[in-house]
């Protein structure tokens, strides 16, 4: 079978299998699946008691996969709108959706209409336009049936993908959650589609740049006050990956599997980042609640990412036997006018700038990412080290001899690497944190911190033990000065980092924070991670005043540093202990740290910009000097953090190193103009200030 065809009969496969499993069990409690069914662990019939499909034989799909195939239907008839992108008619569909209910009623089913698709349509069939019915529906209506939406268009096009998805959601649900949802199942089985070209594609990898994805997409739909399903949908990916929350009982009582656009979603997309293959789907059919529904959704990701050849073969025969679905000629019309609209593109505008026709958005492995675009695909941004919490104040330096100080509290903020993450996050880079996470106030400061932002926390957890604390004294010149404690953050397991690290990917960046170098325990659980690294992961090494090079650290690693920690690796090293910038000029340093450490280098050299010099064993080192950006320094605490997290994230991105420390030295810059650790500004911001010096010179 031809690989896209694979994937994208996948998707309508996998929905009907989830669909099925979950059919006995839907809208059932857990105690009641267990009392009736012992566990689901196939298709089997409709108990006699199930509320909504009683008696209905093992292989039946329900509305959820018969409203997807109807949609499917519209587009192929259509052939897409008018203006050669590919939409439904709101007249026509909600007609459809209407004339599919009677058909259903004239069957003696049970499973009809849900709530927000029902209100709006009595409302059509009541003469209203349909149009302005929609505005209340927040459930997951719109999201169970959009997967031929998702195999029909590409996500290169982000606004005609966003329209697509509108079409098929504005009928019944018109609301932030209703296209929320949508558009989230539609772009995972999208990007599904095109993990064709993906020799070894990861599930996990593409649930986060989905959500990615849709949380950079203009907000559509009215506002109500239930909860935002990106949101959701990334804690609940969050719960999954942590061990000590990844059970099915806690994400059924954290998450909720209701009808709720913000329980259904997050839970699919959770089950599948918890377990990415097809036990996922069987852990949807025993954890009560709408089973069918998210069976489905986590069905139709599963598929349209890892091929139909990942699902049981004998499961959907029957399926096919019972229902009569023929989804492989489905799938094959979806895939034609997924063609016909990249095709469309590119002949109405063949040189167009926009992002289905830029070159440099090409989504092969070689090309890189156009650096002002944070929505191409990118590597992530991984942080394996600690977060803790800092204990700002102000205006004063370290006290000796038993003198006083005054100073200005300036807060409490998360800091650690946290502060690198958020840089990345201001670029647009997926940020995950690998730090361990304790059990008290600073811990929930941090998973409060981590979740505001969007960063990943797939960090073990420390039972007993909460994080530490830093306090950072600013003095008047606006240099720092940090008095820490230890705690849940230096005390990572030796195979947790390495357990996540074995799965990243080619273009992905590991960020080593270098303070873990002085707590034994992460010290070795980062070098068991460095033993399993997989080729093609960057590595960049922030080094510490606490001095240490992790062993196992690839050649092709980077290592930066500011010229006072380049100074201490001097003595480190044994070499004559006097401050670098006596014994060498701020152009030569990064030349003997490449040649004393046999990597590439970076020196931040703070107000004089950045030297890099890249390490070759058979040839003379130079530097490379990369300008600075003038500004009025207030408070410095975090600054080299904002510059080495943009950095990574532009490396990430595939962006040229040079470009890469232009806009990390920006963002230093700019960091250091704001009170407080995690100050890095905006990717707008950054790269506005960037472009100022480069003008001048030339």
């Amino acid at each position: 079978m031809d690989p896209r065809l694979s994937h994208a009969y996948g998707a309508l496969a996998g929905l009907a299998l989830g669909d099925a499993l979950g059919m006995p069990t839907q809208e059932m409690s857990p105690e009641q699946i267990r009392a009736v069914y012992g566990r689901i662990t196939g298709l089997v019939d409709g108990d006699a008691s199930q509320p909504y499909a009683p008696g209905m034989p093992a292989g039946s799909v329900t509305d959820d996969t018969e409203q997807a195939l109807l949609i499917a239907s519209l587009l192929v008839r259509g052939r897409g709108s008018s203006s050669g992108r590919v939409a439904l008619n709101a007249v026509e569909f909600a007609h459809a959706l209407l004339a599919w209910e009677d058909s259903m009623i004239e069957r003696g089913s049970l499973d009809l209409l849900g709530p927000s698709t029902k209100a709006a349509l009595e409302r059509v069939r009541a003469g209203e336009d349909p149009l302005t019915v929609g505005g209340a529906g927040t459930t997951n209506g719109a999201a169970m049936r959009v997967t031929p939406i998702g195999i029909a268009v590409s996500t290169e096009d982000p606004e005609a993908f966003a329209e697509a998805v509108w079409s098929s959601c504005r009928v019944t649900h018109a609301t932030r959650q209703g296209f929320q949802s949508a558009a989230l199942v539609a772009a995972a089985v999208s990007m599904g589609i095109d993990t064709v070209r993906t020799p070894s594609p990861d599930l996990r990898s593409l649930l986060w740049k989905a959500v990615t994805y849709v949380d950079s997409l203009p907000e559509r739909g009215a506002w109500t006050p239930d909860p935002d399903v990106v949101a959701a949908t990334r804690r609940a990916m969050q719960l999954a990956v942590n061990p000590a929350s990844s059970s099915l009982e806690c994400l059924v009582e954290q998450v909720g599997t209701s009808v709720a656009s913000a329980q259904a979603i997050p839970m699919a997309f959770a089950l599948l980042a918890r377990d990415p293959s097809p036990q996922a789907l069987l852990d949807a059919a025993n954890i009560g609640g709408d089973t069918d529904t998210i069976g489905a959704i986590a069905g139709a990701i599963l598929g349209a990412a890892l091929g139909v050849q990942v699902l049981p073969a004998d499961s959907l025969s029957m399926i096919e036997e019972v229902s009569h679905l023929g989804l492989s000629s489905v799938a094959g019309d979806l895939l034609e006018l997924r063609d016909q609209a990249l095709v469309g593109r590119q002949e109405e505008s063949p040189t167009s700038a926009s992002p289905a026709a830029d070159p440099n958005a090409d989504t092969s492995p070689e090309g890189p990412a156009p650096a002002s675009s944070p929505t191409s695909p990118a590597g992530r941004v991984v942080l394996m080290g600690q977060i803790l919490v800092d204990r700002v104040l102000h205006g004063a330096g370290p006290v000796y001899g038993g003198g006083n100080e005054r100073a200005r509290d300036a807060g409490t903020h998360v800091g650690g690497g946290f502060n690198a993450l958020v840089a990345a996050r201001r670029m647009g880079a997926e940020a995950v944190s690998l730090s361990p996470i304790g059990t008290g106030p600073h811990a929930s400061l941090i998973t409060d911190a981590l979740a505001r932002e969007g960063i990943v926390d797939a960090g073990p957890r420390v039972e007993g033990v909460d994080n530490g604390f830093c306090v950072a004294l600013i003095d008047s010149r606006a240099e720092r000065t940090f008095i820490s404690t230890k705690g849940a953050e230096t005390m990572t397991p030796t195979s947790a980092w390495a357990d996540f690290v074995r799965m990243m990917n080619p273009g992905d960046v590991l960020y080593i924070d270098g303070y873990l170098m002085d707590h034994p325990a992460n010290r070795e659980a980062a070098e068991a991670a460095l033993r399993v690294l997989p080729e093609g992961v960057h590595v960049v090494l922030d080094v510490s005043p606490v001095i240490g090079i992790p062993d196992g650290l690839p050649p092709t690693s980077l290592i930066s540093m500011s010229t006072s920690e380049a100074a201490s690796l001097w003595r480190h090293a044994d070499r004559k202990a006097i401050n670098v910038r006596s014994w060498l000029p701020d152009e030569d340093a990064s030349i003997a740290m490449a040649t004393l450490l046999r990597r590439d280098v970076v020196v931040r050299a703070g107000k004089d910009g950045a030297y890099f010099t890249r390490y070759a064993d058979s040839a003379e080192l130079t530097s490379t000097h990369v300008p600075p950006l003038s500004v009025e320094v207030i408070d410095t605490n975090g600054a080299g953090d904002a510059h080495t997290g943009v950095l990574a994230a532009c490396l990430a991105e595939g962006m040229s190193m040079e470009r890469g420390l232009l806009l990390a030295n920006c963002a230093g810059a700019l960091a250091s103009t704001a009170v407080g650790p995690a100050t890095c500004p905006p990717r707008a911001q950054i790269e506005a200030a960037a472009d100022t010096p480069t003008e001048q010179e030339d």
